[in-house]
């Protein structure tokens, strides 16, 4: 404990001056006896063996009041743990391909409604797998000819979590397609807006999540993917397909032909991700897309740094409350039964 004001000690100094006039009114308030042989062989009562109680209460109590009026000091050393988030554009395909369907455990759904639950699990969690992700920015876009931002950037994810669940395939021929390429930049731009240090971001990501070919737009996949690249950002990028593509070509006879296949898209979109330091995994079902949503969980992580730090509180409240307290029993014996006449 460490006192703030400890000037105030002085003022222990007039505690035996007060202890000296205590006595010198005693003094004169006895009455003179010629001798105080008239008294001998009589004992004090209890009540004259605690006549000193009064003052000594009064005299303690002004001493915790000078202790609190020095400003007692006290260390708590806390601890703290410091949460360096990520910034995140989620892009979701609405375009009309994302009314078919895909398998969804043993029935088949919309791709368009996987797709929602999935990124609702990835934001908020599913009490499983996926543990959610409180700390991070999270913006939203939608793309299908054209991007459009459904939802800024933002630590509010309930909110977030709405807008998802409102979102709908497009139904406008006219503005129907793909444009994924467009989407990308949209998003990277937002993101290289952003201050790192002022945010205390430690990363910014895209993920992409579509089921066709960039067929609209004004760029070109490899230029989106460069425009990302320059700013830092990775892209993770995820296809949405009928099957999985991972089956090893066979002959008649069940030997092995050649590597698994892939579609020109698919290549694309792995490009993109390696040139952005990201990845790049197909999924034909909910729990395989569940599955590419979970490894990205787990490879962009929340950095989180304990950090312990000593602060100082103020501790007068004790001493004033114990002054107030023997103030209070001093006063309540000198008005009961260690009253003293006059």
């Amino acid at each position: 404990m460490t006192f703030e004001n400890p000037v105030f000690f002085i003022l222990l100094l007039l505690i035996p001056l007060l202890i000296f006039w205590q006595r010198k009114q005693r003094r004169q308030q006895a009455i003179p006896y010629s001798s105080v042989n008239l008294f001998a062989g009589i004992e004090k009562t209890w009540r004259q063996k605690l006549l000193f109680l009064p003052p000594l209460l009064l005299n303690c109590a002004l001493v915790l009041l000078i202790c609190a009026l020095a400003r007692p000091m006290v260390e708590v050393i806390n601890k703290r743990q410091d949460r360096q988030g990520i910034a995140i554009e989620v892009l979701i395909d609405v375009s009309s391909s994302m009314d078919f369907g895909i398998m969804y455990g043993d029935k088949e759904e919309k791709r368009m409604t996987i797709a929602k639950k999935v990124v609702e699990e990835f934001i908020i969690g599913n009490g499983k797998d996926l543990t959610g992700r409180p700390d991070d920015l999270i913006g939203i876009v939608t793309f299908a000819r054209y991007p459009d931002t459904i939802c800024p950037m933002t630590l509010g994810h309930d909110a977030l979590i709405h807008m998802v669940r409102q979102l709908t395939i497009n139904e406008r021929p006219n503005e129907d397609g793909t444009a994924f390429a467009d989407a990308i930049a949209v998003a990277a731009a937002r993101l290289a807006g952003m201050g790192g240090k002022e945010n205390d971001i430690n990363s910014k990501v895209i993920i992409l999540l579509t089921d066709g070919e960039n067929n609209s737009g004004k760029y070109l996949p490899l230029q989106a993917a460069r425009i990302a690249q320059h700013y830092g950002i990775k892209v993770y990028t995820i296809s949405i397909e009928s099957k999985p593509r991972d089956e090893i070509r066979m002959n008649k006879n069940g030997q092995l032909v050649g590597p698994p296949l892939q579609s020109a898209n698919a290549k694309l979109l792995e490009q993109i991700a390696t040139m952005t330091g990201g990845i790049y995994k197909a999924a034909w079902s909910y729990d395989s897309l569940q599955a590419v949503y979970n490894k990205i969980n787990e490879l962009e992580k929340t950095k989180m740094k304990a950090v312990n730090y000593t602060d100082t509180q103020a501790a007068f409240v004790p001493f004033t409350i114990a002054a107030l307290i023997l103030l209070m029993l001093q006063v309540l014996f000198k008005s009961t039964f260690l009253r003293v006449s006059p």
